[in-house]
């Protein structure tokens, strides 16, 4: 399966909006020996989704993670510079940029192909097509894409720390952590079980847009990515996303959704949901993501479980790793690598502090 062919393969046959709201960018893509590799690209700051639009992740999405910070000087210290940013992001046209491999997940990964991917070539022909665009890789960390990490960074490519996310790798780890003893024998429920869905299961698949869209854009953030039923029909459909349901038996209903994607050695969980109506002794997120750490687990694949819940992760023996949006900016106007370079400065010597102080 070539994940990056098959999902530019979906964006040319639909519209963006009609499988992600909010979504708009124009997709593309470049082969490097043999390569293929989707870029999405977008032109202006405008109503978006955070997956392809560089503002909309470090200004509105970024606004609702402030609450999460304890300290009333450091929030509003936080604060200030959002809105400061504000207004100076638009000046330096961030988001006039095109965002390779990217595969409008809130976690990409990568082809072993990228572990030696001529990057020059890469920027050449990326560059020669869009000029004017900054160039930005999402989602690379040091745990999975070390030959990567360090080639961008030879390369001159801006490293900016965007967040903490939380890797499982360590098998024998995993199975000895007490929690994870605990939560082993939810999986032998009676009452919830998981049912794997189909592409032509149009109940189900309208279930999990409602399940997930409760969590994560009613509950978390209206920033989060907006996934559509259509969209995750079209996933299942070429292979690129494995959907479960986790069905109450009792009442008959779906109570919980968890989707799945992965690739020759990594596993990443971009959907879930679930319905919080229920107790908390139901332990409905508990089930869906011991589910997800037992999946990769069986396949000894490394879980990229990306970001949020740090102390639930930890304790389950997760390993939290730092993941950057890599930028190449040298083509740009002084002016534009200036901002560019300021946001990597605070990154470095602002965020990434706090986010190893909190621990989030």
């Amino acid at each position: 399966m070539n994940y990056s062919k098959s999902l530019y393969t979906i964006f040319q046959k639909n519209d963006a909006t009609d499988l992600i709201k909010k979504l708009e960018t124009k997709f593309d893509y470049y082969t490097i020996d043999d390569c293929f590799i989707v870029t999405t690209v977008t032109d202006e700051v405008k109503l978006n989704s955070y997956v392809a639009s560089p503002y909309e992740l470090i200004i509105n999405y970024s606004q609702d993670e402030l609450v999460k910070i304890k300290s009333k000087f450091q929030r509003f210290i936080a604060t200030f510079l959002v809105k400061f940013f504000s207004s100076f992001l638009r000046y330096i046209q961030i988001d006039k940029a095109q965002t390779l491999n990217n595969f409008l997940l809130p976690t990409n990964f990568f082809s072993k192909d990228w572990e030696t991917l001529d990057i020059r070539k890469l920027e050449q022909k990326a560059i020669e097509r869009y000029s004017n665009h900054s160039l930005i890789i999402r989602s690379v960390n040091q745990v999975q894409n070390p030959k990567l990490f360090e080639n961008l960074k030879q390369n001159n490519w801006l490293l900016i720390a965007v967040r903490q996310v939380y890797i499982f790798r360590n098998k024998e780890v995993w199975a000895k952590k007490r929690d994870t003893i605990k939560d082993k024998k939810l999986l032998g429920s009676k009452r919830f079980t998981f049912q794997k869905i189909s592409h032509l299961n149009i109940e189900a698949l309208l279930c999990a847009e409602s399940l997930y869209n409760s969590l994560y854009l009613e509950k978390y953030s209206q920033h989060n990515i907006h996934f559509t039923a259509k969209y995750l029909q079209e996933m299942i459909k070429l292979e690129l996303l494995s959907l479960h349901m986790l069905e109450d038996s009792q009442t008959k209903q779906y109570v919980g959704v968890l989707g799945i994607t992965e690739d020759e050695n990594t596993m990443t969980i971009p959907l879930v949901g679930y319905d919080m109506t229920y107790a908390q002794k139901d332990a409905l997120y508990r089930r869906l993501i011991v589910f997800g750490i037992n999946e990769a687990m069986k396949k000894n694949k490394l879980l990229n479980l990306s970001a949020g819940a740090p102390t639930f992760k930890r304790t389950r023996g997760a390993e939290d790793v730092l993941e950057y949006m890599c930028v190449n900016v040298n083509h740009l106007s002084f002016l534009r690598r200036i901002g560019w370079g300021f946001i990597a400065l605070l990154s470095k010597y602002f965020y990434v502090p706090m986010l190893l102080r909190l621990k989030l």
